[in-house]
């Protein structure tokens, strides 16, 4: 099952903005959401392998970023990213081609 990494901190206004939504469209679209909070040193580890492949330095990374995976507990294969804020209509549409170009992997 493809799973939704959304990279934020609590402090970050647009990342509570995102959350009005974005979980919710996540699961219209059948993927599974989980939140990564940067400040939590328990979540961040669990998921920092991953943030590190699409961003080894963190230079280019906004808050918040999505990354779209598959197996993120194990083998994992990234499928795409969503950084920073955007209305609810142009997320919807960029994670919707996300999913399709996954499934197209498959």
């Amino acid at each position: 099952m493809l799973t939704l990494l959304k990279y934020s901190t609590p402090e970050c206004p647009v990342c509570r903005t995102m959350a009005t939504f974005d979980a919710r469209v996540a699961e219209e679209l059948a993927v599974a959401y989980v939140v990564v909070d940067l400040t939590s040193p328990e979540i961040y580890r669990r998921y920092r392998g991953i943030l590190l492949q699409k961003y080894p330095l963190k230079r280019e990374l906004k808050l918040p970023t999505y990354l779209l995976v598959d197996d993120p507990e194990g083998d994992f294969t990234i499928h795409g990213d969503i950084s920073g804020g955007l209305p609810e209509d142009l997320f919807r549409s960029r994670l919707e081609a996300l999913v399709a170009t996954a499934s197209q992997a498959d």
